[in-house]
């Protein structure tokens, strides 16, 4: 994959340390294009002037927390088939039906390793690859 074709990735976490670890992860190990802000309120602007093709997101952020930063991208028309990956310290692992009608498609706990991180964010840009080709194909 050419930088010119590496998808694109959103990061929205408060902590600027997690945001260069999923920065070196993403860019170094899977090849993506990362932008990392440090609110809910960035995000927002951010997915108006660029599509992003997975949006990483903390769920406990101040002013703007997770789910709420959540429900504003998905009332977006061009962030409802984006998917989301959500990362917490207190994570249950289940993902709740609320969170999929939201585009949740998995819930990572922090710390995280990062090769295993890279390879799920891959999974997960691959399998909504997969299921927009056969869509195109119906």
């Amino acid at each position: 994959m050419s930088e010119s074709d590496a998808p694109y990735v959103l990061v929205v976490d408060d902590d600027k340390d997690i945001r260069k670890i999923v920065n070196l992860t993403l860019t170094h190990l899977g090849g993506f294009r990362v932008v990392a802000v440090e609110c809910g309120e960035e995000a927002l602007e951010l997915v108006q002037k660029r599509r992003f093709e997975v949006v990483i997101l903390d769920m406990c952020m101040p002013r703007m927390d997770g789910e709420m930063t959540l429900r504003a991208l998905h009332e977006l028309p061009n962030m409802q088939e984006v998917p989301v990956v959500l990362l917490t310290a207190y994570a249950s692992s289940r993902l709740s039906k609320d969170l999929e009608q939201w585009g949740v498609k998995r819930i990572l706990e922090k710390p995280f390793d990062p090769i295993e991180f890279n390879q799920q964010i891959k999974e997960i840009l691959s399998k909504e690859r997969d299921g927009a080709n056969n869509k195109a194909s119906k």
